[in-house]
């Protein structure tokens, strides 16, 4: 990949990859002095954090909000991307992974359950013989620890590629925010 970039989230147009650019000095303003005692131990917040600013409530969508520039502006997040619209995606900005990775889950855990059920029915029919019975009633008693261990694993992977997507959608927070 030629240029990294968000995933999951486009850059906006003409935007340079890496730290967002100085915001532009604003003009200073006359305004009447007001003296507001207070105690000598109290320390002082700096002066950006003392520009009134937009107070951010609580997002209906679940969104992330960004802070941007020293009067601490929040800017809604970029839309995410459709599944099909991130498959056709030839830069990698959005990843479709996240977004499949319940329904594999899912599957999964239909497919293990079915294996191990059938499992179960082997060892079953097999227990009726005259001979190998042991290893029939081995199958039926051995079947829920195979289909616990299968899911397990089934689990651990997905949580690891999880693990990476979450560490990557993290680092992009963490370079937005400086």
């Amino acid at each position: 990949m030629t240029h990294p970039s968000d995933p999951g989230q486009s850059q906006p147009p003409g935007h340079p990859y890496g730290p967002p650019p100085p915001p532009p000095a604003q003009p200073q303003h006359d305004q009447p002095a007001q003296h507001h005692p207070q105690p000598q131990n109290t320390p002082q917040p700096p002066p950006a954090y003392q520009q009134p600013g937009p107070v951010p409530g609580p997002r209906a969508d679940g969104g992330r909000q960004r802070m941007t520039g020293p009067q601490q502006a929040w800017v809604p997040p970029p839309r995410q991307k459709g599944v099909v619209a991130a498959l056709l995606d030839a830069n990698f900005d959005t990843f479709v992974t996240p977004k499949l990775i319940k329904f594999w889950y899912i599957l999964a855990i239909l497919l293990v359950s079915v294996q191990c059920l059938a499992f179960l029915l082997l060892g079953l029919r097999i227990a009726t013989w005259d001979d190998f019975w042991g290893w029939g009633v081995i199958m039926a008693v051995a079947s829920p620890f195979v289909w616990l261990f299968e899911l397990l694993m089934v689990r651990i992977l997905m949580e690891a590629v999880m693990v990476r997507f979450k560490g990557v959608e993290y680092l992009n927070v963490i370079k937005d925010k400086v």
